[in-house]
């Protein structure tokens, strides 16, 4: 359980003050933790907030760069939580803290395929220019060393992670550069966890913090391979009757997949066995690594999947 500290209280009453909030009306409320940090509720005179307390510092110029993104979707039509700034104009503060207006959320209700490939549409033909290229976590495999090294690293899931490394190393094989390709800014996150029903109608988009230059085709491949098989269809038959800009052709397309797939289960697993995470990390990542390895990507998922998607 996460306590509200004095430290907190303290921490909220700068981020009202400096993000021009209103006067808090109580204590921060936690709300939620994701893998970059725990997510507040805090209300004010002003009305009701979405405080983001990052666990590493971020840099300016990035947060402006996915800011400016999130503003260009808004302009789209693409609804999300409106990002608030500074008195002075910037997204953080002190590298740590930024606002979003607060959402209600309907609870236990997950979107459904067709839903997640209309506002994917959507989000693909705004077509925010990119800044830099794609990143290494999207475009780069761990390769076949780096997967015999986190072997030899050890910890409780050594001899599962050995029973799949061949089908890692074959994953690995399928990737391609994007160079050359339609790269674009996308939101690199869009998934049921952050495409959620809003409480007064319709879908909202949420954690854009990830957000940077990619294919946009092989965003739509990586959303398709997270759903069931009968509702990534229906994403994708919803993303091309909503003006979805973008066709799934080959295992090719599934580059960003299994790049950011592999980085994943290797961070999961190296955070698990650092002595220098919190108990709750370690505890998190090696909750992660062996649901990911219970259920791992293959070869034969791709294939499957690319099949029942050039049905007619």
């Amino acid at each position: 359980m996460t306590v509200v500290t004095a430290d907190v209280v303290r921490a909220m009453a700068d981020v009202a003050r400096v993000f021009r909030l209103g006067k808090p009306l109580g204590p921060p409320v936690y709300a939620a933790r994701g893998e970059l940090g725990l997510i507040w509720r805090l209300d004010t005179e002003g009305g009701s907030w979405a405080v983001k307390e990052l666990l590493s510092p971020v840099d300016e110029g990035v947060a402006r760069a996915d800011t400016a993104f999130q503003h260009a979707a808004a302009d789209a039509g693409v609804r999300l939580p409106r990002p608030v700034l500074t008195s002075e104009g910037d997204v953080l503060l002190r590298g740590r803290f930024r606002v979003y207006e607060w959402v209600d959320l309907v609870v236990g209700e997950q979107v459904t395929g067709a839903e997640l490939g209309a506002v994917t549409a959507r989000l693909h033909r705004v077509g925010h220019p990119a800044s830099g290229t794609v990143l290494p976590w999207f475009s780069e495999p761990v390769g076949r060393a780096g997967w015999q090294a986190l072997l030899a690293a050890g910890g409780e899931w050594e001899q599962a992670l050995g029973r799949v490394l061949p089908e890692l190393i074959a994953l690995d094989d399928l990737v391609v550069a994007p160079d050359g390709g339609h790269v674009t800014t996308c939101h690199c996150d869009v998934g049921v966890g952050n495409v959620r029903r809003a409480a007064d109608g319709g879908v909202i988009v949420l954690d854009w913090e990830n957000c940077g230059p990619a294919r946009p085709g092989w965003e739509l491949a990586k959303i398709l391979l997270d759903l069931p098989q009968d509702e990534a269809v229906a994403a994708y038959s919803a993303y091309r009757a909503s003006g979805g800009p973008e066709v799934i052709s080959g295992p090719g397309d599934f580059s960003m997949a299994i790049a950011e797939h592999g980085h994943l289960l290797e961070f999961y697993a190296r955070r698990a066995l650092s002595e220098q995470e919190s108990p709750d990390n370690r505890a998190r990542a090696r909750d992660r690594v062996s649901t990911m390895l219970s259920r791992p990507l293959t070869t034969k998922k791709i294939d499957t999947l690319l099949a029942a998607l050039r049905r007619p």
